[in-house]
């Protein structure tokens, strides 16, 4: 009951693994066209007013965070 494997004929076989390398090449392109448009909407993010501001607020945030700790540590003091 159980179907032996068979070995399929290297003609087969060659077709198949054209076909599978053309596949792979494509995959490629269209990657490389979804990173270069990734990276063109990443620059016109970051022109964006909106993103700025939202930078800005972050960065505030972080060092306002970091300068209590600062002190607590002794670190910027003066001996």
């Amino acid at each position: 009951m159980t179907k032996s494997k068979r070995i399929p004929d290297p003609e087969m076989f060659e077709r198949s693994a054209e076909c599978f390398r053309e596949v792979c090449r494509k995959l490629d392109a269209l990657n490389l066209v979804l990173d270069d448009a990734i990276a063109q909407m990443d620059a016109i993010n970051r022109s964006s007013p909106l993103y700025i501001r939202r930078l800005e607020r972050a960065k505030r945030l972080l060092d306002s965070q970091r300068q209590p700790e600062s002190a607590e540590n002794g670190i910027g003091r003066k001996a």
